[in-house]
Protein backbone atom coordinates (compact mmCIF):
# COMPACT_ATOMS: atom_id res chain seq x y z
CA UNK A 1 0.00 0.00 0.00
CA UNK A 2 1.31 3.41 -1.04
CA UNK A 3 0.07 6.99 -0.79
CA UNK A 4 0.71 9.31 -3.73
CA UNK A 5 0.17 13.01 -4.42
CA UNK A 6 -3.28 12.41 -5.88
CA UNK A 7 -4.40 10.78 -2.61
CA UNK A 8 -3.28 13.85 -0.69
CA UNK A 9 -5.08 16.19 -3.06
CA UNK A 10 -8.31 14.16 -2.78
CA UNK A 11 -8.67 14.94 0.93
CA UNK A 12 -8.03 18.67 0.55
CA UNK A 13 -11.70 19.64 0.79
CA UNK A 14 -13.10 23.05 1.60
CA UNK A 15 -13.94 23.81 5.28
CA UNK A 16 -17.67 23.20 5.00
CA UNK A 17 -17.17 19.80 3.32
CA UNK A 18 -14.84 18.76 6.13
CA UNK A 19 -17.45 20.03 8.60
CA UNK A 20 -20.04 17.72 6.99
CA UNK A 21 -17.58 14.80 7.05
CA UNK A 22 -17.55 15.02 10.84
CA UNK A 23 -21.33 14.71 11.15
CA UNK A 24 -22.58 11.14 10.75
CA UNK A 25 -26.22 11.41 11.82
CA UNK A 26 -28.35 13.29 9.28
CA UNK A 27 -30.45 14.92 12.02
CA UNK A 28 -27.30 16.29 13.71
CA UNK A 29 -25.99 17.49 10.36
CA UNK A 30 -29.21 19.39 9.69
CA UNK A 31 -29.30 20.97 13.17
CA UNK A 32 -25.61 21.96 13.22
CA UNK A 33 -25.84 23.43 9.70
CA UNK A 34 -28.89 25.49 10.64
CA UNK A 35 -27.19 26.91 13.75
CA UNK A 36 -23.86 27.55 12.03
CA UNK A 37 -25.58 29.27 9.10
CA UNK A 38 -27.42 31.56 11.53
CA UNK A 39 -24.18 32.47 13.30
CA UNK A 40 -22.06 33.09 10.19
CA UNK A 41 -24.74 34.80 8.09
CA UNK A 42 -26.66 36.72 10.75
CA UNK A 43 -24.71 37.19 13.98
CA UNK A 44 -21.38 37.61 12.10
CA UNK A 45 -23.03 39.41 9.18
CA UNK A 46 -20.79 42.49 9.47
CA UNK A 47 -17.61 40.47 10.04
CA UNK A 48 -17.72 37.89 7.20
CA UNK A 49 -18.88 38.23 3.60
CA UNK A 50 -20.30 36.08 0.84
CA UNK A 51 -22.38 32.91 0.88
CA UNK A 52 -22.59 30.49 3.81
CA UNK A 53 -19.79 28.33 2.36
CA UNK A 54 -17.60 31.37 1.61
CA UNK A 55 -18.11 32.74 5.10
CA UNK A 56 -17.15 29.36 6.62
CA UNK A 57 -13.94 29.37 4.56
CA UNK A 58 -13.11 32.94 5.64
CA UNK A 59 -13.85 32.10 9.26
CA UNK A 60 -11.53 29.08 9.25
CA UNK A 61 -8.67 30.81 7.39
CA UNK A 62 -8.77 33.89 9.62
CA UNK A 63 -8.95 31.74 12.78
CA UNK A 64 -5.91 29.74 11.68
CA UNK A 65 -3.84 32.80 10.86
CA UNK A 66 -4.98 34.81 13.89
CA UNK A 67 -6.03 32.65 16.86
CA UNK A 68 -6.44 35.74 19.08
CA UNK A 69 -9.01 37.13 16.63
CA UNK A 70 -10.95 33.85 16.75
CA UNK A 71 -10.88 33.80 20.55
CA UNK A 72 -12.09 37.39 20.74
CA UNK A 73 -14.97 36.58 18.40
CA UNK A 74 -16.01 33.53 20.43
CA UNK A 75 -15.83 35.44 23.71
CA UNK A 76 -17.87 38.26 22.17
CA UNK A 77 -20.52 35.75 21.09
CA UNK A 78 -20.58 34.30 24.61
CA UNK A 79 -20.91 37.78 26.12
CA UNK A 80 -23.84 38.74 23.85
CA UNK A 81 -25.68 35.50 24.56
CA UNK A 82 -25.02 35.80 28.28
CA UNK A 83 -26.63 39.25 28.30
CA UNK A 84 -29.79 37.68 26.87
CA UNK A 85 -29.86 35.07 29.66
CA UNK A 86 -30.02 37.90 32.21
CA UNK A 87 -33.18 39.40 30.71
CA UNK A 88 -36.58 38.81 32.37
CA UNK A 89 -38.11 35.54 31.20
CA UNK A 90 -41.09 37.27 29.64
CA UNK A 91 -38.81 39.27 27.31
CA UNK A 92 -38.89 38.07 23.67
CA UNK A 93 -35.06 38.09 23.49
CA UNK A 94 -34.62 36.06 26.69
CA UNK A 95 -32.27 33.11 26.18
CA UNK A 96 -32.34 29.98 28.32
CA UNK A 97 -28.89 29.19 29.82
CA UNK A 98 -29.48 25.47 29.28
CA UNK A 99 -29.32 26.07 25.49
CA UNK A 100 -26.12 28.13 25.67
CA UNK A 101 -23.72 25.42 24.53
CA UNK A 102 -25.78 24.66 21.41
CA UNK A 103 -24.42 27.82 19.74
CA UNK A 104 -20.81 26.68 20.17
CA UNK A 105 -21.02 22.98 19.26
CA UNK A 106 -21.23 23.61 15.48
CA UNK A 107 -18.34 26.11 15.63
CA UNK A 108 -16.23 23.61 17.57
CA UNK A 109 -17.02 20.91 15.01
CA UNK A 110 -16.07 23.27 12.14
CA UNK A 111 -12.77 24.18 13.82
CA UNK A 112 -11.95 20.61 14.91
CA UNK A 113 -12.51 19.22 11.39
CA UNK A 114 -10.31 21.95 9.90
CA UNK A 115 -7.51 21.82 12.45
CA UNK A 116 -8.14 25.22 14.02
CA UNK A 117 -6.51 25.36 17.50
CA UNK A 118 -8.76 26.92 20.13
CA UNK A 119 -8.47 26.84 23.93
CA UNK A 120 -12.08 25.82 24.49
CA UNK A 121 -11.73 25.75 28.28
CA UNK A 122 -11.40 29.52 28.17
CA UNK A 123 -14.61 29.79 26.15
CA UNK A 124 -16.53 27.35 28.35
CA UNK A 125 -15.46 29.29 31.46
CA UNK A 126 -17.61 32.22 30.29
CA UNK A 127 -20.82 30.17 30.07
CA UNK A 128 -23.57 31.05 32.58
CA UNK A 129 -24.78 28.55 35.13
CA UNK A 130 -27.84 26.55 34.10
CA UNK A 131 -30.19 27.99 36.69
CA UNK A 132 -33.27 27.75 34.49
CA UNK A 133 -33.49 24.07 33.75
CA UNK A 134 -37.03 23.06 32.83
CA UNK A 135 -38.24 20.41 35.29
CA UNK A 136 -40.74 18.91 32.90
CA UNK A 137 -42.17 15.41 32.68
CA UNK A 138 -43.19 12.82 30.16
CA UNK A 139 -46.67 11.93 28.94
CA UNK A 140 -48.73 9.43 30.90
CA UNK A 141 -50.29 6.46 29.12
CA UNK A 142 -53.76 7.98 29.50
CA UNK A 143 -52.51 11.20 27.92
CA UNK A 144 -50.97 9.30 25.00
CA UNK A 145 -54.28 7.45 24.58
CA UNK A 146 -56.06 10.83 24.36
CA UNK A 147 -53.52 12.19 21.88
CA UNK A 148 -53.91 9.03 19.79
CA UNK A 149 -57.67 9.57 19.56
CA UNK A 150 -57.01 12.82 17.66
CA UNK A 151 -54.52 11.27 15.21
CA UNK A 152 -55.38 11.67 11.55
CA UNK A 153 -54.54 8.70 9.38
CA UNK A 154 -52.08 5.85 9.68
CA UNK A 155 -48.98 8.06 9.66
CA UNK A 156 -49.92 10.05 12.78
CA UNK A 157 -50.86 6.89 14.65
CA UNK A 158 -47.60 5.20 13.63
CA UNK A 159 -45.53 8.22 14.74
CA UNK A 160 -47.19 8.34 18.18
CA UNK A 161 -46.96 4.60 18.86
CA UNK A 162 -43.40 4.37 17.54
CA UNK A 163 -42.31 7.33 19.68
CA UNK A 164 -43.95 6.09 22.88
CA UNK A 165 -42.91 2.44 22.60
CA UNK A 166 -39.32 3.00 21.42
CA UNK A 167 -38.36 6.23 23.19
CA UNK A 168 -36.28 7.31 20.18
CA UNK A 169 -35.21 10.90 19.77
CA UNK A 170 -36.77 13.21 17.21
CA UNK A 171 -33.84 12.65 14.81
CA UNK A 172 -34.27 8.87 15.01
CA UNK A 173 -37.40 9.05 12.84
CA UNK A 174 -35.35 9.27 9.66
CA UNK A 175 -36.01 5.58 9.06
CA UNK A 176 -36.13 3.43 5.95
CA UNK A 177 -38.05 0.20 5.51
CA UNK A 178 -34.83 -1.83 5.76
CA UNK A 179 -34.42 -0.42 9.28
CA UNK A 180 -37.52 -2.27 10.54
CA UNK A 181 -37.03 -5.89 11.68
CA UNK A 182 -39.72 -8.10 13.25
CA UNK A 183 -38.83 -10.30 16.24
CA UNK A 184 -40.62 -13.66 16.44
CA UNK A 185 -41.44 -16.17 19.14
CA UNK A 186 -41.71 -19.82 18.15
CA UNK A 187 -42.71 -22.02 21.08
CA UNK A 188 -40.29 -20.77 23.76
CA UNK A 189 -37.60 -19.39 21.44
CA UNK A 190 -37.08 -15.76 20.41
CA UNK A 191 -35.69 -15.52 16.86
CA UNK A 192 -35.03 -12.84 14.26
CA UNK A 193 -35.60 -15.02 11.21
CA UNK A 194 -38.12 -17.76 10.42
CA UNK A 195 -38.68 -20.21 7.60
CA UNK A 196 -41.83 -20.34 5.52
CA UNK A 197 -42.98 -23.47 7.33
CA UNK A 198 -42.55 -21.77 10.71
CA UNK A 199 -44.58 -18.71 9.73
CA UNK A 200 -48.04 -20.04 10.78
CA UNK A 201 -46.78 -20.76 14.31
CA UNK A 202 -44.62 -17.65 14.64
CA UNK A 203 -45.78 -14.72 16.75
CA UNK A 204 -44.37 -11.19 16.46
CA UNK A 205 -43.43 -10.15 19.99
CA UNK A 206 -41.78 -6.82 19.13
CA UNK A 207 -39.91 -4.99 16.39
CA UNK A 208 -36.37 -3.64 16.09
CA UNK A 209 -35.60 -0.22 14.62
CA UNK A 210 -32.05 0.42 13.42
CA UNK A 211 -31.50 3.98 14.63
CA UNK A 212 -28.84 6.09 12.88
CA UNK A 213 -27.86 3.07 10.78
CA UNK A 214 -24.45 3.46 9.18
CA UNK A 215 -23.19 5.99 11.74
CA UNK A 216 -20.97 5.64 14.80
CA UNK A 217 -23.96 6.34 17.04
CA UNK A 218 -26.07 3.45 15.72
CA UNK A 219 -28.14 1.49 18.22
CA UNK A 220 -31.13 -0.90 18.10
CA UNK A 221 -34.40 0.48 19.45
CA UNK A 222 -37.50 -1.63 20.08
CA UNK A 223 -41.23 -1.21 19.47
CA UNK A 224 -44.26 -3.05 20.80
CA UNK A 225 -46.37 -5.39 18.62
CA UNK A 226 -48.99 -2.64 18.69
CA UNK A 227 -46.54 -0.12 17.20
CA UNK A 228 -45.22 -2.70 14.73
CA UNK A 229 -48.78 -3.27 13.48
CA UNK A 230 -49.27 0.49 13.12
CA UNK A 231 -46.23 0.58 10.82
CA UNK A 232 -47.70 -2.29 8.78
CA UNK A 233 -50.92 -0.29 8.47
CA UNK A 234 -48.86 2.70 7.36
CA UNK A 235 -47.18 0.44 4.81
CA UNK A 236 -50.60 -0.39 3.35
CA UNK A 237 -51.43 3.30 2.85
CA UNK A 238 -47.88 3.84 1.56
CA UNK A 239 -48.48 1.22 -1.15
CA UNK A 240 -51.88 2.67 -2.05
CA UNK A 241 -50.43 6.15 -2.46
CA UNK A 242 -47.29 5.10 -4.36
CA UNK A 243 -48.95 2.26 -6.34
CA UNK A 244 -46.03 -0.04 -5.58
CA UNK A 245 -44.28 -1.91 -2.79
CA UNK A 246 -41.69 0.16 -0.91
CA UNK A 247 -38.03 -0.52 -1.64
CA UNK A 248 -35.76 -1.27 1.35
CA UNK A 249 -34.17 2.19 0.97
CA UNK A 250 -37.50 4.04 0.76
CA UNK A 251 -38.44 6.18 3.80
CA UNK A 252 -41.02 4.82 6.23
CA UNK A 253 -42.29 8.30 7.08
CA UNK A 254 -42.59 10.28 3.86
CA UNK A 255 -44.18 13.46 2.59
CA UNK A 256 -47.61 13.23 0.97
CA UNK A 257 -47.51 12.55 -2.75
CA UNK A 258 -46.18 10.03 -5.23
CA UNK A 259 -42.50 10.85 -4.64
CA UNK A 260 -40.88 9.06 -1.65
CA UNK A 261 -39.31 12.07 0.08
CA UNK A 262 -38.24 11.56 3.68
CA UNK A 263 -40.33 13.47 6.22
CA UNK A 264 -37.86 15.56 8.24
CA UNK A 265 -37.85 15.32 12.06
CA UNK A 266 -39.02 18.95 12.26
CA UNK A 267 -42.04 18.05 10.12
CA UNK A 268 -42.81 15.03 12.31
CA UNK A 269 -42.65 17.24 15.40
CA UNK A 270 -44.95 19.77 13.69
CA UNK A 271 -47.53 17.02 13.01
CA UNK A 272 -47.57 16.00 16.67
CA UNK A 273 -47.73 19.64 17.79
CA UNK A 274 -50.78 20.12 15.55
CA UNK A 275 -52.49 17.09 17.13
CA UNK A 276 -51.71 18.37 20.64
CA UNK A 277 -53.28 21.75 19.87
CA UNK A 278 -56.29 20.17 18.20
CA UNK A 279 -56.92 17.96 21.22
CA UNK A 280 -56.70 20.94 23.59
CA UNK A 281 -53.81 19.20 25.31
CA UNK A 282 -51.33 21.97 24.45
CA UNK A 283 -52.76 25.35 25.36
CA UNK A 284 -51.09 28.79 25.00
CA UNK A 285 -48.46 29.42 27.64
CA UNK A 286 -49.17 31.87 30.48
CA UNK A 287 -47.29 35.16 30.33
CA UNK A 288 -43.69 34.76 31.43
CA UNK A 289 -43.62 30.99 30.82
CA UNK A 290 -41.57 29.96 27.79
CA UNK A 291 -41.84 26.17 27.81
CA UNK A 292 -44.61 23.64 28.23
CA UNK A 293 -44.39 21.10 31.03
CA UNK A 294 -44.20 18.24 28.52
CA UNK A 295 -41.90 18.55 25.47
CA UNK A 296 -43.64 17.68 22.17
CA UNK A 297 -41.47 14.70 21.19
CA UNK A 298 -39.21 14.21 24.21
CA UNK A 299 -42.35 13.66 26.29
CA UNK A 300 -42.70 10.25 24.60
CA UNK A 301 -39.06 9.44 25.34
CA UNK A 302 -39.56 10.32 29.00
CA UNK A 303 -42.67 8.13 29.14
CA UNK A 304 -40.72 5.21 27.69
CA UNK A 305 -37.77 5.72 30.04
CA UNK A 306 -39.91 5.89 33.19
CA UNK A 307 -42.18 3.00 32.18
CA UNK A 308 -39.36 0.61 31.23
CA UNK A 309 -37.41 1.32 34.41
CA UNK A 310 -40.48 0.63 36.53
CA UNK A 311 -40.89 -2.78 34.87
CA UNK A 312 -39.65 -5.87 36.68
CA UNK A 313 -36.84 -7.98 35.23
CA UNK A 314 -35.42 -11.45 35.76
CA UNK A 315 -31.91 -9.95 35.71
CA UNK A 316 -30.21 -8.32 38.67
CA UNK A 317 -31.29 -4.68 39.16
CA UNK A 318 -27.89 -3.42 37.96
CA UNK A 319 -27.77 -5.60 34.82
CA UNK A 320 -31.37 -4.71 34.01
CA UNK A 321 -30.66 -0.99 34.35
CA UNK A 322 -27.61 -1.15 32.06
CA UNK A 323 -29.63 -2.96 29.38
CA UNK A 324 -32.44 -0.43 29.66
CA UNK A 325 -29.89 2.34 29.14
CA UNK A 326 -28.68 0.55 25.99
CA UNK A 327 -32.27 0.35 24.75
CA UNK A 328 -32.50 4.15 25.16
CA UNK A 329 -29.38 4.60 23.01
CA UNK A 330 -27.18 5.51 25.99
CA UNK A 331 -23.70 4.07 26.68
CA UNK A 332 -24.82 2.41 29.92
CA UNK A 333 -24.32 3.57 33.48
CA UNK A 334 -20.60 4.25 32.91
CA UNK A 335 -18.48 4.75 29.79
CA UNK A 336 -16.85 1.36 30.35
CA UNK A 337 -20.14 -0.57 30.14
CA UNK A 338 -20.01 -0.72 26.33
CA UNK A 339 -16.64 -2.47 26.51
CA UNK A 340 -17.16 -4.74 29.52
CA UNK A 341 -20.92 -5.31 29.64
CA UNK A 342 -21.76 -6.24 26.07
CA UNK A 343 -25.24 -7.56 25.33
CA UNK A 344 -26.47 -9.42 22.26
CA UNK A 345 -29.54 -7.89 20.64
CA UNK A 346 -31.68 -10.87 21.73
CA UNK A 347 -30.70 -10.23 25.36
CA UNK A 348 -31.98 -6.68 24.92
CA UNK A 349 -35.17 -8.10 23.37
CA UNK A 350 -35.70 -10.28 26.45
CA UNK A 351 -35.29 -7.20 28.65
CA UNK A 352 -37.61 -5.10 26.49
CA UNK A 353 -40.37 -7.73 26.52
CA UNK A 354 -40.78 -7.16 30.28
CA UNK A 355 -41.97 -3.61 29.48
CA UNK A 356 -44.20 -4.41 26.49
CA UNK A 357 -47.50 -4.72 28.43
CA UNK A 358 -46.92 -1.33 30.07
CA UNK A 359 -45.78 0.41 26.88
CA UNK A 360 -48.86 -0.82 25.03
CA UNK A 361 -51.37 2.04 24.76
CA UNK A 362 -54.54 0.15 23.79
CA UNK A 363 -56.25 -1.14 26.97
CA UNK A 364 -57.55 -4.32 25.37
CA UNK A 365 -54.14 -5.20 23.95
CA UNK A 366 -52.48 -4.49 27.29
CA UNK A 367 -54.97 -6.73 29.10
CA UNK A 368 -54.48 -9.45 26.50
CA UNK A 369 -50.71 -9.27 26.94
CA UNK A 370 -50.96 -9.36 30.74
CA UNK A 371 -53.30 -12.37 30.61
CA UNK A 372 -50.96 -14.09 28.19
CA UNK A 373 -48.01 -13.54 30.53
CA UNK A 374 -50.07 -14.88 33.45
CA UNK A 375 -51.10 -17.95 31.40
CA UNK A 376 -47.49 -18.60 30.45
CA UNK A 377 -46.43 -18.26 34.10
CA UNK A 378 -49.18 -20.67 35.20
CA UNK A 379 -48.23 -23.17 32.49
CA UNK A 380 -44.59 -22.92 33.52
CA UNK A 381 -45.50 -23.54 37.19
CA UNK A 382 -47.76 -26.44 36.21
CA UNK A 383 -44.97 -27.92 34.11
CA UNK A 384 -42.53 -27.54 37.01
CA UNK A 385 -45.02 -29.13 39.42
CA UNK A 386 -45.68 -31.97 37.00
CA UNK A 387 -41.94 -32.56 36.72
CA UNK A 388 -41.58 -32.59 40.53
CA UNK A 389 -44.48 -35.04 40.90
CA UNK A 390 -42.97 -37.38 38.31
CA UNK A 391 -39.53 -37.06 39.88
CA UNK A 392 -41.00 -37.77 43.33
CA UNK A 393 -42.85 -40.75 41.91
CA UNK A 394 -39.68 -42.12 40.38
CA UNK A 395 -37.80 -41.72 43.66
CA UNK A 396 -40.69 -43.28 45.61
CA UNK A 397 -40.77 -46.28 43.29
CA UNK A 398 -37.02 -46.67 43.61
CA UNK A 399 -37.29 -46.49 47.41
CA UNK A 400 -40.06 -49.12 47.40
CA UNK A 401 -37.91 -51.42 45.26
CA UNK A 402 -34.96 -50.98 47.63
CA UNK A 403 -37.20 -51.72 50.64
CA UNK A 404 -38.57 -54.85 48.96
CA UNK A 405 -35.04 -56.00 48.09
CA UNK A 406 -33.85 -55.43 51.65
CA UNK A 407 -36.88 -57.31 53.01
CA UNK A 408 -36.12 -60.27 50.75
CA UNK A 409 -32.54 -60.35 51.96
CA UNK A 410 -33.65 -60.07 55.58
CA UNK A 411 -36.14 -62.93 55.09
CA UNK A 412 -33.46 -65.11 53.48
CA UNK A 413 -31.07 -64.48 56.38
CA UNK A 414 -33.75 -65.31 58.97
CA UNK A 415 -34.59 -68.58 57.21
Amino acid sequence: MKINLEDIKSINKNPIELFYDGLKASATKERYTRILRGILCNIFEDILTGSFEERATQFVKKAKSDPDWAMSLLLSLSKKLKQRTELPKEEPNYFNPSSFGNYFKPIKKLFDMNGVPVVWKRVYATFPEENNVNHGRGYTRDEIRTILSFAQGAIDRAIILTASSSGIREGGFMLRWKDLIPVYKIEDRIVLEITESQEPKAEIVCGILKIYEGSNVYYPAFITPEAYQSLQNLKTTWIMEMQREPKPTDPIFKKEGTVPIMLKPTAIKARIDKILKKSGFRKPLPKGQRRHEIPVMNGFRRFHNKTSKESLSKDSPLASLIKKEYIMGHTGLTKLDRNYFQSHVLELVEEYLNSVPYLTIDDSKELKLENKIKDETIKKKESENEFLVKEYGKRLSKSERIIKELKKRLDSLQS
